[in-house]
């Protein structure tokens, strides 16, 4: 079985990637701002058991190269794809990852076998003024307090209360905050130096042919669990799955139940 780690240069940029098992190639994409590769530790052994496991950090993050001016997450994504010499791939995404996989099925899908949504962003979605002002704040609070502070912000604001297990699960919660309090790149980058892809997803979720999976969990922001149901409505060949007493990270907190959904939804 292989288990690999370690950097690949392109687009001018650094990217850490980790390759573990054999089979056909199943990526996963962290979300942001404040997560990496690490937020997939309890799905990496399982589903490495059948599948050839791809992680990895997208600029700006973990231990991938901090941007230095305009980048696009997807063209890095399909260079690392290239690199690697992988084809129809199975793509599982969590929040901002899942809506840099539903970009990259829409440029790309010759490439994509499948896609698995957990609790799913979407560019172009029409984000209330309240869910943008709050992330904006987050962003002022690094600038002018610095990252620590920010972070700090981050994790004490109620309004983000979702995408933190419940201290009833004391270890999941711990996982979360540990990777959002080490957060390397957190605020040290433009936001705005990201070129996002035009027209967005938003506008063409019906293109998408291929099977589609959308996990949401009930006790995710309100915002999100809106976002899932509109992909599911608006793709043809989805379906959506609830993760009970869950947050924003349903594979942390049950990440046997969530492991064994995807197995299930991979197989079929």
């Amino acid at each position: 079985m292989s288990d690999v780690k370690g950097y690949l240069k392109i687009n001018n940029t650094r990217l850490f990637y980790s390759i573990k098992g054999e089979g056909d190639p199943l990526v996963l994409i962290h979300g942001g701002p404040l997560c990496d590769h690490r937020i997939w530790d309890y799905q990496i052994d399982s589903l490495s058991s059948k599948y050839k496991v791809i992680c990895f950090d997208k600029r700006g993050h973990g231990k991938s190269d901090i941007p230095i001016d305009a980048f696009s997450h997807l063209e890095d994504f399909k260079s690392l794809m290239n690199a690697l010499e992988l084809r129809k791939i199975t793509i599982i995404g969590s929040s901002a990852g899942g809506a840099l996989a539903i970009d990259f099925a829409l440029q790309y899908p010759e490439m994509v076998k499948d896609l698995v949504l957990v609790c799913p962003a979407l560019n172009g979605y029409p984000y209330p003024p309240n869910f943008i002002s709050e992330m904006v704040n987050i962003y002022i609070t690094g600038q002018s307090e610095g990252p620590e502070a920010a972070i700090q912000n981050y994790i004490s604001n109620p309004f983000y209360e979702y995408c933190f297990p419940s201290p009833n699960r004391a270890d999941a919660r711990a996982k979360v905050i540990e990777i959002v309090k080490e957060s390397t790149n957190f605020i040290r980058w433009n936001p705005m130096w990201e070129i996002e892809l035009k027209p967005s997803s938003y506008e063409r979720l019906g293109e998408i042919q291929l099977p589609v999976l959308i996990i949401s969990a009930d006790k995710d922001s309100k915002i999100i669990l809106k976002i899932g149901e509109y992909i599911h409505e608006k793709t043809k060949h989805s379906k959506e799955m609830m993760m009970k007493d869950c947050g924003h990270f349903p594979f942390v907190e049950k990440p046997k139940e969530f492991n064994q959904i995807v197995l299930d939804f991979l197989k079929d």
